[in-house]
């Protein structure tokens, strides 16, 4: 291939769309991932199958890598794996090599190619290659023999990223949007409003009523009983006490994907101590000793009450299956091998209805007497609106309330002040401030500045009185010097629905194999 290459090395590339492939692919595969010190065996092993071709655990680590260093470079260093872990960061790894697998394979399945004339012009363009300017064949090689094992993966690796983006490019040209949704976006953009809002707050109303008593919930129960019953089938799973195991487990690791030596060895290091067990030695005081689980090694392998779901399905399916005080055998997890004991086991409880009235009928009784409370509020401000008072003059801040002399108004503890929303508009019900409140989003977008909303808005924290702040309406004239940039945008987000959905309907008709051992379950038992 580097024949070929400096047979190439004057030209020049012709596809505008490879200056776009040169920066992906610089993002995606280096400079950063060259310091990864990927070599060659770290190809062995799958991460899946994609309609029989086998995607190494190589290239899923690679992308895992460069997820997890973009994700490092927002957020800082305090993003951990395990915060990268709950993000469903691996997940998110296989889909994408999975996709890019998908991708490739349709691509040939068309006939399109990538030539050698086309690589080379790619490889030569490429920064991380260049020493003062010019293409260095000896960075070359050291860069993508230390990431790839040889330049032979990488210009294989590089070739189907060029099929992967020629295809999604081509269908990506296919994406138009009409110039009636241009006009309308432009208009939704520029027709915007700002409200002046009192919010009464539903959880201020509660804490500032008393308990129902006991007389009063009797009552509430006889006229809301099939309410009351309605409310406890709509939330059965709040009443369903799950099975529930107080276990300890002995931690010798080893990762997913190991060399099968390295495997066997981590396998007869617990069967040595499961047997040290059974001549009856204690759990707590051997997991304390030889475990390699930092997090609980200190506890004696405590990892307390469990529930089925909060850890990865090997582990609990033989936590669960376990009689109290009884040790698992041997059990392969992505964290390595373990023994585990249940200390105690807690039986799955289904509360009954008649337990459940006692805990439901009292809420919903507060929270309707909550609720008429700020209702009455709510309608007590608009009518004062209504007779020329100011949302600024009846609902002070703390400052405006002490120069003033007058109390600030409270609601169970939390003061209700008047507040702004800043500029909103566009399509959709959100309101900074307030949330999703369409009915409220119309009015303010059908009102005038300084016009008071004569209703009252429900928001999911409480019920809103508004006046209209501030009204910017779109100027015409200024359409045609922003419409390129608007459609532009909105291009692009249908581009992103578009490959979406195509690649979701080419991983619908294909055979994809995840190997389990390569993405976690929720939380991994070595996590404590």
């Amino acid at each position: 291939m580097l024949d070929k290459l400096r047979a190439n090395k004057g030209g020049i590339i012709t596809y505008v769309f490879l200056f776009a492939i040169i920066i992906v692919f610089v993002v995606s595969f280096g400079p950063g991932s060259f310091d990864k010190g990927c070599s060659s065996d770290r190809s062995e092993g799958w991460a899946a199958r994609v309609n029989g071709q086998v995607v190494t655990l190589g290239e899923y680590e690679q992308v895992y890598s460069n997820l997890l260093r973009n994700f490092q470079q927002q957020a800082g260093p305090a993003f951990s794996r395990e915060l990268a872990e709950q993000l469903g960061l691996s997940s998110m790894a296989m889909n994408q090599v999975v996709e890019h697998a998908l991708v490739v394979q349709e691509a040939r399945r068309q006939g399109l190619a990538i030539s050698d004339k086309e690589l080379a012009q790619t490889i030569f363009a490429l920064p991380g290659f260049q020493t003062d300017g010019r293409f260095d064949e000896v960075a070359y090689k050291r860069a993508v023999s230390s990431s790839y094992g040889s330049t032979g993966r990488f210009e294989q690796a590089l070739r189907e990223s060029l099929l992967y983006q020629r295809l999604l490019a081509g269908l990506r040209e296919t994406v138009k949007v009409p110039e009636g949704e241009v006009r309308e976006a432009w208009t939704a953009d520029h027709d915007r409003a700002s409200l002046t809002f009192v919010r009464f707050p539903l959880s201020g109303a509660e804490a500032e009523l008393k308990k129902p008593s006991v007389a009063d919930v009797a009552a509430f129960l006889l006229k809301e009983g099939a309410r009351v019953d309605q409310a406890y089938k709509d939330g059965a799973a709040r009443f369903d006490r799950p099975k529930q195991v107080r276990a300890r487990h002995l931690l010798v690791k080893v990762k997913a994907g190991a060399d099968p030596a390295a495997d066997e060895a981590a396998r007869k290091k617990i069967e040595g101590l499961a047997a040290r067990l059974r001549q009856g030695e204690d759990f707590a005081k051997l997991a304390s000793e030889a475990s390699e689980d930092p997090n609980t090694r200190s506890r004696g392998g405590d990892l307390g009450l469990v529930a089925e779901g909060l850890v990865e399905k090997p582990f609990s399916d033989a936590a669960f299956a376990l009689a109290e005080g009884k040790i698992s055998a041997p059990v392969r997890t992505s964290s390595g091998w373990h023994l585990v004991k249940a200390e105690q086991v807690v039986p799955a409880r289904k509360v009954p209805v008649e337990e459940a009235r006692a805990v439901l009928a009292p809420e919903l009784l507060l929270k309707d007497r909550s609720t008429a409370l700020v209702r009455e509020r709510a309608a007590a401000a608009l009518a004062a609106l209504k007779a020329g008072k100011s949302l600024a003059e009846l609902f002070p801040t703390e400052e405006a309330a002490k120069k003033s002399g007058k109390p600030q108004v409270k609601l169970g503890g939390q003061a209700v002040v008047a507040e702004s929303t800043g500029p909103f508009g566009g399509p959709g019900p959100f309101v900074p401030r307030l949330g999703s409140a369409p009915e409220l989003a119309a009015a303010a977008l059908a009102a005038s500045s300084g016009q008071r909303l004569d209703a009252v808005f429900q928001t999911a924290q409480g019920p809103v009185v508004a006046v209209v702040e501030s009204r910017e309406r779109p100027d015409p004239a200024q359409y045609a010097a922003q419409r390129e940039a608007v459609q532009q945008r909105l291009i692009s987000r249908r581009e992103g629905q578009v490959q979406q959905a195509w690649v979701k309907k080419l991983r619908e008709a294909a055979d994809v194999k995840i190997n389990p051992a390569v993405t976690a379950g929720p939380i991994p038992t070595d996590a404590g």
